[in-house]
């Protein structure tokens, strides 16, 4: 009787194991599924300043801003994320690539290039987060932040 309740036990166990690896797969390699005709709000690292990024619904581009609103109102149609992407790049083009469980956004001002990879991510519905980034800001260095990162859905 004893080991029929350890094989049941061990069965059960690995079970556990098998559902919840496979959720931990789908959290880490969504994020590309997730982002696309979404917004979510940036927090720095330092939580003094935020970010909202607005991601079209397909493509790579990517409408970033600190107003709310205007976030907002680019996630309504695809009319109006073209026009809020072209009034912004008019100074600064912003772009994405998300795969697995990376994301890069990329800004283009004057001719330069600035971007950040978010590394390590796990996406959920409500929000994604990152365990570390890495940027490279034109014509001012590079360098890797080990904090967790969090991009909170708003829409």
């Amino acid at each position: 009787m004893k080991k029929k309740i350890w094989v049941i036990l061990g069965v059960l166990v690995v079970v556990i194991l098998v559902v919840g690896g496979g959720f931990y797969w789908k959290m880490s390699h969504s994020v590309a599924q997730r982002v696309p005709g979404n917004t979510y709000r940036y927090q720095s690292v330092s939580k003094d300043k935020s970010l909202y990024v607005t991601f079209a619904q397909s493509g790579n581009k990517i409408v970033v801003n600190q107003d709310k609103n205007t976030a907002l109102n680019a996630a309504k149609s695809q009319s109006a994320f073209a026009k809020e992407y072209a009034a912004q790049s008019k100074e600064i083009t912003w772009n994405y690539k998300a795969e697995g469980g990376t994301l890069t956004l990329a800004q283009i001002k004057n001719n330069k290039v600035s971007q950040w990879q978010y590394n390590k991510i796990l996406a959920t519905n409500s929000k994604f987060t990152a365990r570390s980034f890495t940027y490279q800001i034109a014509q001012a260095g590079q360098g890797q932040v080990k904090s967790k990162t969090v991009f909170e859905k708003v829409n």
